[in-house]
């Protein structure tokens, strides 16, 4: 599995529980205190969070890090 792959899939689970959740990209990343560019970027599939974003991107979702986490996996099988 490649780095690439599993940013493309992070950044599909981020950018679809996002909209589930019916916030923008600048509410989310004001919610999770990282930059709006940030979001966008994770969502292209241009960068990795670190584990504590993904944690506060996850409690701005109100979901678990683990939710994220065990949707990405489904996507990459």
């Amino acid at each position: 599995m490649r780095a690439d792959q599993v940013s493309a899939a992070f950044g599909r689970v981020l950018r679809e529980q996002r909209i589930a959740a019916g916030v923008s990209q600048e509410a989310l990343a004001l919610s999770a205190d990282v930059d709006r560019t940030f979001v966008s970027q994770i969502e292209r599939g241009i960068r990795q969070p670190t584990l504590t974003t993904l944690c506060k991107l996850a409690r701005a979702l109100d979901v678990q890090p683990s939710t994220l986490v065990s949707k990405m996996e489904k996507l990459l099988r």
